[in-house]
């Protein structure tokens, strides 16, 4: 053996087969260690692309009426960073975990030729440094997912803070946003310091049963070897194998925490991909035709989480090529007309329907491919009358910049000096 030769003072040239066979191998290594990354990035970007479409989908499914109910901010960090921090998560962190549970199996398989009690004390410290943290998985869970609502939260706040930051100069109200907004990121130190904590006990367990199996795989084997029951090689073989054993929990200490992060993106986005749509679909079918008409019955609405209902006993028809025009102040619910036909809500009380069919048995696709919506900006106009006792609103409405549609509206306010006009909603059939 080559370790013999050495002692026996050979020269070098007997030992060119033994060195060019650990040349070899630590080329090997190398160009599996990269095989390994480029597999590893290559499955995180195939994880991501999937995982995007995946979220694209399940956003559509949940519809305007749940998406508008959250946070831009939060919806936004989840989408988009908390998708790239998955890459660490599988590009790097599972990897790892899985080169740590394979490498003490198959260097047991090789250890236990040359002394099966020493090899069992090193696989046996090996699985301890792997598992023993898994004791602490519930506290690891929950500061994960601590963490994952208090960056959500922070980073909510911090993108609703800039893109109206105008208003809040406007108003007088920057120093209350900042002072907010250093709460919530002196909760995401927090929170972020209790998942640091948790890393660090589970590489302290890590580190100590490291220490305590080579320490005890080492104190066997020189008991063995004083005893006769092995040779000095073999115990010079298992130590030095017995790193290579071990060099694995050490590396995976260093991912350990940008798992723990890629975890609590885990579970955020896992809170977009098990949310529940607020109106389910109806069952696929093809409608061949409708007549162009527009029913309200008796309609109840309130937007959910609120109980002010928007909508009371509405009831109205629009017939075929007929023009009806909604007209009032702000907030008395003429855009909700339009998401309840869209149906983006469903009503709490009452039916809206299509060319007589109710909107709930008529599936998503049917109803959105026969309903227009065109958004415009509008400019308004007031105009006294020459009689001084009523005015007359003149509403015009400019569209891509090119035609300009007047609708008289009438006498909006009959009494004082001003006319009120909020909004006004077309509807054609």
């Amino acid at each position: 053996m080559a370790d013999l030769a050495v002692y026996a003072g050979d020269d070098l040239s007997q030992l060119a087969g033994p060195i060019a066979l650990v040349a070899a191998a630590m080329v090997l290594r190398g160009v599996f260690e990269q095989w390994r990354a480029m597999v590893a990035h290559e499955t995180a970007a195939q994880v991501q692309r999937k995982l995007r479409l995946k979220l694209v989908e399940k956003v559509a499914e949940l519809g305007p009426g749940h998406i508008g109910a959250q946070r831009s901010g939060d919806l936004t960090m989840t989408l988009v960073d908390g998708v790239e921090q998955l890459e660490t998560y599988f590009g790097k962190y599972i990897p790892q975990m899985l080169v740590t549970l394979l490498t003490p199996i198959l260097i047991f398989g090789f250890v236990v030729f040359l002394d099966a009690w020493v090899a069992a004390t090193m696989v046996l410290f090996a699985f301890l440094a792997l598992f023993l943290p898994a004791l602490w998985h519930k506290w690891n869970t929950n500061s994960a997912k601590a963490r994952s609502a208090a960056y959500s939260e922070f980073a909510s706040e911090l993108l609703d803070s800039i893109q109206g930051l105008a208003t809040l100069k406007a108003f007088g109200r920057s120093r209350e946003r900042a002072a907010s907004l250093e709460t919530k990121a002196h909760a995401l130190f927090q929170a972020t310091m209790w998942v640091l904590g948790a890393n660090t006990l589970a590489r302290g367990i890590s580190d100590t049963m490291i220490a305590l199996g080579a320490a005890a795989a080492l104190a066997l084997g020189a008991y063995r070897v004083d005893a006769g029951a092995m040779d000095l090689t073999a115990l010079l073989m298992i130590l030095m194998v017995g790193i290579e054993m071990f060099r694995p929990m050490r590396d995976l200490r260093t991912v350990l925490h940008e798992g723990m992060v890629g975890l609590s993106a885990a579970y955020a986005i896992h809170r977009v991909m098990d949310a529940e749509p607020l109106v389910a679909d109806a069952p696929a079918r093809t409608v061949d035709t409708l007549e162009p008409s527009v029913t309200f019955e008796g309609v109840l609405f309130a937007y959910p989480g609120t109980e002010r209902a928007i909508h009371k006993d509405l009831s109205f028809t629009v017939k075929p090529g007929e023009r009806v025009g909604f007209v009032g102040p702000s907030g008395i619910g003429k855009s909700s007309i339009v998401r309840l036909l869209l149906r983006f809500y469903d009503p709490d009380a009452g039916t809206v329907r299509i060319g007589g069919e109710d909107l709930k048995s008529l599936p998503m696709s049917e109803i959105r491919s026969r309903v227009a919506v065109v958004q415009q900006d509008g400019r308004s106009a007031s105009l006294t009358s020459p009689n001084g006792d009523a005015q007359q609103v003149l509403h015009t409405s400019l569209l891509d910049d090119a035609s300009i549609t007047a609708l008289e509206l009438g006498c909006i306010e009959a009494h004082g000096t001003g006319a009120a006009l909020g909004d006004a909603i077309e509807m054609s059939a």
